[in-house]
């Protein structure tokens, strides 16, 4: 479902966890700030199990770089895809639900030619829900990350074609 302002005070209950924004891009200042964040993105996605929700997704589709300028070929050809799950609910599936879910909404929905998750290089609860989906480890990046409370950190980058989903049968 997408994200709606009657969602901020449950989303805004694990988001300021810190075991939340530890391995998020920040940590929000408020509930308002959260929830005016999200509606300008217009990409978020919750995630319920019966009335309650449990989880956040981001899908973002962006152009791809082309040489010699912006081509129509790469307009809206990548997606960016990452979850946020609470955490009294992880470990229980939900995370990689919601990254296969957004998978197949960006290469069936939205017809998308790639797909790329980012994390943290040290949160691994994120890097196994990649390699559950199917995402393929292309890069770990040497202190490309600035973290609010650990300095500059390694991320990581997986990703998968629509080649590769199609294949997967």
């Amino acid at each position: 479902m997408p994200f709606t302002a009657e969602d901020t005070d449950a989303v805004w209950r694990f988001n300021r966890r810190e075991e939340v924004w530890t391995w998020t891009s920040g940590r929000p200042g408020s509930a308002e700030q959260l929830c005016e964040d999200y509606l300008a993105a217009g990409n978020r996605l919750t995630v319920q199990a019966g009335e309650t929700i449990v989880g956040v997704g981001k899908l973002q589709v962006l152009d791809a770089w082309s040489q010699g300028g912006p081509r129509a070929e790469a307009q809206d050809a990548l997606a960016e895809i990452g979850w946020t799950i609470d955490p009294d609910r992880a470990g229980q599936g939900y995370g990689t639900e919601l990254a296969g879910a957004l998978l197949e909404i960006a290469f069936t929905g939205l017809g998308v030619r790639r797909v790329e998750a980012h994390a943290f290089a040290d949160n691994a609860a994120s890097r196994r829900v990649m390699e559950k989906v199917g995402l393929r480890h292309e890069a770990t990046f040497r202190e490309e990350s600035l973290h609010l409370t650990r300095g500059w950190i390694d991320g990581v980058t997986y990703a998968m074609l629509a080649s590769e989903h199609r294949g997967r049968g």
